[in-house]
C-alpha cells in the first residue's frame, strides 16, 4: 500500500480544456462567415444537390465537406458542395459505418481539397454521379 501512495503524488493531472488541436486540423466555420460561405457555395452549384441533382432551397441545404475534416479534409471551396438532406444523411451514414471517407465519391486529386470540374456538380446533366 506504501508502494501506491507514492506512485500517486508523482501523477500529473492533465488539463484537457487547454490541448491544441493539431498543427493541419481545421475547424469548422462558423457563425456569419457559414452563412455566407454556405450562400456562396450554393449559388456556384446553381441551387442544386451535387450528389442527386435535386433543386434544393438554400434554407434546406447542407453546405458538405466532399472530405470531411475528421479525414483530412479542409474548408477550402474546392472541398465544400451543397446537398440535399437526404444525400447528406446517406453520405454522413456510410462515412460514419466505415469509419473513412464515402468509399461512392471520386478521389481527391491534390491536397485536402478535390479538384472542381465542370462535371462535378453541372445542373444541365442532372448533379454530380459517382463512377
Amino acid at each position: 500500500m506504501a508502494e501506491l501512495r507514492t506512485l500517486q503524488s508523482r501523477i500529473k493531472t492533465l488539463n484537457t480544456r487547454r490541448v491544441n488541436i493539431l498543427k493541419g486540423e481545421q475547424r469548422r466555420v462558423s457563425g456569419s462567415a457559414r452563412v455566407s460561405l454556405k450562400r456562396h457555395i450554393w449559388l456556384r452549384d446553381a441551387g442544386q444537390c451535387c450528389i442527386c441533382g435535386r433543386v434544393v432551397d438554400l434554407c434546406d441545404s447542407e453546405l458538405d465537406h466532399r472530405i470531411a475534416l475528421q479525414f483530412g479534409g479542409g474548408n477550402e471551396e474546392t472541398n465544400l458542395w451543397t446537398l440535399c438532406a437526404e444525400c447528406h444523411r446517406q453520405k454522413s451514414a456510410r462515412e460514419a459505418a466505415s469509419g473513412m471517407p464515402d468509399p461512392t465519391l471520386p478521389e481527391v486529386s491534390g491536397g485536402s481539397g478535390r479538384e472542381t470540374t465542370s462535371s462535378d456538380c453541372n445542373p444541365t446533366r442532372g448533379g454530380y454521379h459517382p463512377a
